[in-house]
Order: C-alpha cells, then structure tokens, then sequence
C-alpha cells in the first residue's frame, strides 16, 4: 500500500515548488472536487439500480466495469475538455495528481508488473540475459541521471533518480527467486524463474474480481451480500465503505466494543449518541467504559483536519488525498465481499498514520486557539498546559490503559500449543491434512524452526487446488521422511483441474492379513473394535460432489487430490484429518474417520451408529497426561495459560478452544455410554480444570449438558453448582429475547428441565406463566402450569 504515497509526494513536491499563483490552484481545486462529486453521483445512481439477487458472471460483471469505466472517462473527458485552460497548467490542482498518478502507474503496475512481463517476453526463463537487460535499462536510466546534472535540469533529475530508487526497490525480489530455488519446505508458487515470478507478483492463483461491480460473491456462505443487502449501493455504503473502514477508524480513535469479529465502536458512557450516528453511517456502538477511549482522539483528530485547512490548506489537501487512497479508496478497490475470515483493519494503517497526526495537529490547534483568544499571557500559557496535560492522559495515556490488557500476548501459548497439540495427535510419519491458515501456519513454523514432529508430512486442502503445491507435495523431502505417494504424472498435474462429478461409491483395499498374528496387529495398530471391514477386505463410501455450476455438478482438485493421496498411499503412512477441516472436505469419509485427540484417523473401521468413534486410550493420553514437550512423537496435550484469567484471550483463541472441549465432551459421553461413571467424572473434572467455563467461555447449552452429565453420574452438587451457572444466563437471555421458543438449547427449555431437576415448581410456574403470554389458548401450557402449582402444593404441606 506505500506505493500510494507517490500521488502525495509529488503533491508535496509540486506544491513546495512549482506553483506560483495559489489562486488558481485553489479554483481549479473546486473544479476537482466537482469534478470528483459528480462521478462519485452518478456511481452512486447506478449502484442504486443495481438490485440483483444472484451472482453474476464473469461475462457480466466485466461488461458492467467497461461501462463504468467508459463512463468515467466521458465525464472527466467533457469536465477537461470544458476547464482544459485552467487544468493544464503549473498553478493547476490536477498537475500533481495527473503527475503523482503516472508516476504511481509507472511504478505499479508499471516496474512491479509490465516490468518482469517485458523481461520474460523477450528473455524467457534466461535468468542471464534478463539480468544483462535490466542492468541495460538501469544504464540507461543513469545515463539520464548524469544528463540532467550536466545539463542543470532538476526536475528531469528528480524524475530519473526516482526512476533509479524504484528500481532498485524492485532487486529486491531478487530474493524471492533465491529462496524458492533453495526449495524450502514451504515454497509458495515456487517462483524459481522471472516468468513463474511474474505470476507470483500478478497474484495469478487468486483469480480476477471486478473494479466497479460491488456485489459477484459465488462462495455458498457470501450469498449474504445478496440477500442482507438491497442494492450495489447499501452494500457498497454499509459494508464496504463503513464496516470495512469507517469502524476500523472509529477502533481506533473513539474505542472498540469488543473482539468478537464485526464488534462495534464504543464510547461508552456515550453509545446511546454513537447510536444516533452509528444510523447514519451503519456501525453500531456498544460496549464497556473500560474499553472505551470516549471519542476524545477521534474528536480532536477533526478538530486537526480543521485546523490543518486553516492554516495550510495545500498540505492538508495532501494529507486528505493520501488518508483517502489509504483508507477508503483502498476499501473500494479491493472490493471485499461479506464475510470475510478475518477483521481486514491491518490494510488501512497508513491512513490511520494520517489521521494521527490529526490528531496531533488537533492538539497544537486547541493551544494555538487558547494564545489566540486569551489575552492574558500567564492565563494563555496555564490553559496551554491544560491542554496538553488534558491530551497526554486522554489519549496516549487512556489508549494505553484501555488497549494493553487486549494487546499483550506475554505468557499467551494458544497458538504455539493449539499447534504442538495438532501436531502430537498424529501418529509417526503421518500425513496430516488442514484446512486453512490458522492450523497450517503455525505448524509449519513448529517444524521448520523448532523442529517439532518433521516425521509429520502437514498437507494444505486450500493449497492442494494449485499445481505447484501438489508437485512439491509428490517431489520435495526436505527432512527426509518422504514425499507423498502422487500417482500423476508432472502433465496430469499440470492439468488438473474441477470436474464434473456425481456422486459414487469409491472402494479401496485395507491392510492385509496372512495370518492370525498379523491380523491382531492391524486391530491393535488402529484400535479396532469392529473387525468386520478388515475381514472383507475392502471399504467403500459415497463421495459427492463439492460444486453446483447450475444443473452441473463438480469436484474441486483438492477433493481429487485427497482421493488420490488416500489410494496412493494405501495404507503405508498414518491419515489424519485436523478437526477444522469441514465435512465437505473429507470427500466422504466421514464414518471411517476416528479421533484421536485434535485429528481423526483414517482407519479400516466403520462407524457404528449412535456411537462416539474415537481412540479411547490415546484420547485420554492426550487430553489428561502431561510428560513434557518433545520434538518426537509423545502424546499428552498442553494447555497453558488456559486456567489464567490475567491473560487475554481474543475471539479465535476461545474458538480454537473449543475444540479441546469437543474433545473431552466426546470422550465423555463415551464413558457415560459405557456406562463408567467413574471415568466420566475424572474427564469432566479434568475438562473446567484446564478449560473453565468461566474464563475460556462456554456456550450455555453445552454446559446444560455437561451438568446433565455430572447429574447422570451422581454428583449432585457439581450439578447444582452449574445449574445456578445456566440458570443465571438463560434467564439473561430470556430477558434479552423472550420470543427464543424454538431453537434446540432456547432458554425455556433450559431452565424447564433445570427446575425440573431442582424440584423448583415456583419456579417452573413462572415460566409457564411466561409461555401462557405467548400461548393464552395452549392447552398444554395451562396444563403444565396446573400440574406445577399442585407439586408446589405438595412440596409445601410435606414441608409443613
């Protein structure tokens, strides 16, 4: 994003330099700006029509962004056309934008894109020769350098020493071509060569999006943008404009709600005026006052804007430019469809750098603006340091008082442990399939760093629809435990792609047995309880189709590819499942896939219905033995920092948490469907000892349902001590939404059966008398109400 800074540069530049009449830069300025309205208007007006409620075609959103294109071009060709006197001139507001955006094209896509495609053209993949034709070409350009000192030409030197510094940034990706051809354990793109690095710099394997086409989502879960929103214009406007930039904005310099993902703003103690404006621009204000910076930076960082036009309206216009090219402008061209898989805040930092010194410029305005309107000198100068006092404790102080505790991730080991724990579930020279970046990343960083579980080959589904992944999946070791089996060759590789797919039995060997003795090694070796698909021989499962291209049904390369893995390897190296990879992913698996702890194993086993199928002695190796960290293969998972209520867990630590919970809980209700309750209440114990509900979080059927647990195996007190837990919360969310009537854990049922358990009839009353507001005609609930009322009846004579 830096790049941007170019057309603000030469802004600066020009500004500093070259204009002589301020005048006429100030109306040609005006005519920019009507110029700029006008076109935003009729974007606008078109946007507005724009009411589709399916995605639309390559075909059409490509012709749609012509049209838009086209029509921004008429209207600043006529607008030119009309002030082309005024315009092209050195005092004219449209000379360093037009200037500043060549220069940005030159540079980008210019030197980073054109560049490498100019070389590859003529060079090819002759590393050589494209290293002699860009030294040529930075010949040439010091060539110009030395004429325009020759020559006395400042400007002509500036544009060619510029031309000199960009080019050199640009050797810069030299490295990326040193790297892959290291072959790395990770290689992305494997861009060994300029022309496979000319696609790595042009973001091939991402695909194209429209420009001016605010709605195309084809993903199942982006539909939203489709029916959420009315036209291209409420999601350009609400989403796109406001809650991908205009919230991040006010995170930062008013306060933030929370870290759940879309959070609002917050200025608590006053989010009831947020909420008047929050209508206006679509966020919405909630919140603590303990997280709240009570719109004091954002307030003062206005005020600077108005004091930088005041005093120097030329460098402010810089800074408006260069904070809407890294802001908003950035939020529009990249044209982000709902939802995202992560808060996208992190793109808009260079012009949340721009409004901060705002806000510094706010702050020398309130002390310029107390020596302006204060006579007295003693008196101006005590009210300056006012100022200055009221801003340090305000804003960085109360920034840092409101922000620390959610930023420190001293003695946080989520991410390290979540890792190391995936990692240990898998079995020695195992192949372990993910899903996406939050359990790919972190693995890889455990095993090429520090060196942990490298017998374990980690496979990508996300990655495994690109070529160049697939082929080092097949040809690279880098730790030497060996590749995995591909049976395509390099041009079936290189030529896979969707296919059109219905759904069919797929059937493979399992492992053998020639005699009694190796038979009970192959039920030992993957916790056999059901013998029966290893005596047949063989395993069958259903494999659907991923993709629906309208009647035409399909299957993505990484469905193909985790076929091809699971044939191909028959049965030779351990397959795991990491427990994020959807269902969709395991092309059907589902019923031979067992777990054993943060990973289900393939195995020769199927599923028996109404049965939890997991590994019950590695399950409880893992989830309650703690022997210590080890670079090899030692089951016993780590939870650290999980019990500590002075460490800050965000919204994904205490989703990734959940997992381990699932774990448990299944183990759990393995026990009770063995009927040991023993066991069950020593993994339950285990479970809110290193995972307590009240710091990690729960929701509240799922702790409904571990106190059924703890009831069923006789403990009685832990049950009332949670049920006084979920009773509390589902009375909460009963007052929240007392129309919840049908959703499975819906706070009624909840805190029926708890009051049920508890023997509490007032109680029990009391919601059916709720439900009877609802239901005045429901013959069932005055019924429940009747029968409730007697019991309480009766509870009170034998009390008496």
């Amino acid at each position: 994003m830096s790049v941007l800074t170019i057309v603000p540069v030469v802004m600066v530049i020009f500004f500093r330099k070259y204009i002589q009449d301020e005048a006429a830069l100030k109306k040609t300025g005006y005519i920019f700006l009507a110029h700029s309205g006008i076109i935003l208007l009729l974007a606008l007006i078109w946007w507005a029509g724009e009411k589709t409620t399916s995605p639309p075609g390559p075909e059409v959103y490509q012709d749609f962004d012509i049209k838009f294109k086209l029509m921004i071009l008429g209207i600043s060709a006529l607008i030119i056309g009309i002030n082309w006197r005024k315009i092209f001139t050195r005092n004219s507001f449209y000379m360093p934008l037009i200037i500043g955006g060549v220069a940005l094209f030159a540079t980008y896509p210019g030197i980073v894109k054109f560049l490498p495609a100019l070389m590859t053209a003529i060079a090819g993949e002759d590393t050589l020769l494209e290293i002699i034709l860009f030294i040529i070409i930075l010949a040439v350009i010091g060539y110009m350098v030395n004429y325009s000192v020759k020559k006395n030409k400042p400007t002509l030197h500036l544009v060619f020493m510029s031309a000199v510094f960009v080019l050199v940034g640009f050797t810069t990706f030299s490295m990326v071509i040193i790297r892959a051809n290291q072959d790395p354990p990770m290689n992305e793109n494997e861009p060994k060569t300029f022309p496979l690095l000319e696609n790595y710099l042009n973001r091939e394997q991402y695909g194209d999006f429209p420009t001016f086409k605010r709605r195309y989502a084809t993903e199942p879960h982006q539909m939203v943008v489709y029916n959420n929103y009315s036209t291209d214009l409420d999601f350009f406007y609400r989403y796109q404009m406001n809650h991908m930039m205009t919230r991040y904005l006010l995170w930062n310099y008013a306060g933030r709600e929370g870290w759940v993902q879309d959070d609002g703003a917050n200025i608590a103690p006053f989010n009831d005026i947020g909420n008047l404006i929050g209508r206006i621009i679509a966020v919405d204000f909630e919140g603590k006052a303990a997280d709240s910076l009570f719109a004091v930076p954002f307030l003062i960082g206005l005020f600077g804007i108005y004091h930088h036009f005041r005093k120097d309206w030329k460098m402010a216009s810089v800074f408006v430019i260069m904070f809407i090219l890294m802001g908003h402008l950035t939020a529009f061209y990249q044209n982000q469809q709902e939802p995202q898989p992560r808060e996208r805040d992190y793109f808009y930092v260079g012009a949340f750098f721009v409004f901060s010194i705002w806000i510094a410029i706010g702050v020398r305005g309130l002390a310029d603006l107390a020596l302006e309107k204060i006579k007295n000198k003693s008196t101006a100068n005590a009210v300056v340091v006012g100022v200055l006092i009221f801003s340090f404790i305000l804003i960085p102080v109360r920034m840092l008082q409101a922000n620390y505790f959610t930023h420190d991730r001293s003695r946080n080991w989520v991410a390290w442990d979540y890792s190391y724990n995936i990692l240990q579930s898998a079995a020695p020279n195992a192949i372990l399939f993910t899903n996406g970046d939050n359990d790919t990343f972190p693995l890889w960083y455990l095993q090429d760093v520090e060196s942990v579980r490298r017998d374990v080959k980690v496979v990508n589904l996300s990655l495994l629809n690109t070529e160049w992944y697939i082929r080092q999946l097949k040809n690279n070791d880098p730790y030497g435990v060996g590749t995995v089996r591909i049976r395509f060759s390099e041009t079936q590789i290189y030529q896979l792609r969707p296919v059109e797919w219905d759904s069919r039995n797929i059937t493979i060997p399992v492992p053998k047995s020639k005699d009694e003795t190796q038979f009970s090694d192959i039920v030992q070796k993957y916790g056999i309880k059901d013998s029966s698909v290893v005596r047949t021989g063989s395993m069958t499962w259903k494999m659907d189709n991923s993709l629906t291209f309208g009647q035409v049904k399909a299957v993505r390369v990484q469905d193909l590819m985790v076929k091809e893995i699971v044939e191909a390897n028959n049965w030779e190296r351990p397959i795991y499942f990491a427990v994020t990879c959807s269902d969709d992913s395991k092309i059907g698996l589902q019923d031979y896939l067992k777990m054993e702890g943060m990973a289900f194993r393939l195995v020769p086993e199927k599923r028996s219905p109404g049965k939890e199928f997991l590994n019950e002695e590695v399950m409880r190796q893992q989830l309650t033995e703690n022997p210590g960290f080890s670079i090899d293969y030692l089951p016993g998972f780590k939870f650290r920092g999980l019990s500590d209520s002075t460490i800050f867990f965000d919204n994904n630590h205490l989703r990734m948490a959940q997992n381990y919970r699932n774990a448990f809980m299944r183990l759990a209700v393995h026990y009770r469907n063995t009927y040991r309750n023993d066991m069950l209440v020593s993994i339950l114990d285990e479970m809110n000892a290193k995972l307590p509900y009240d710091i990690i979080g729960i929701d509240n059927g799922l702790l409904f349902e571990i106190g059924n647990l703890y009831r069923t195996s006789g403990k009685e007190d832990k049950y009332k001590e949670i049920a006084s837990f979920v009773e509390q919360r589902a009375l909460a969310d009963l007052e929240k939404n007392p129309e919840d009537v049908s959703s499975y854990y819906n706070p009624y049922r909840i805190l029926i059966e708890t009051y049920e358990n508890l023997q509490s009839y007032d109680k029990l009353v009391m919601i059916w008398e709720k439900l009877e507001q609802m239901y005045p005609n429901d013959p069932t609930v005055k019924a429940s109400i009747q029968k409730y009322k007697q019991l309480l009846e009766q509870k009170d004579t034998v009390i008496n």
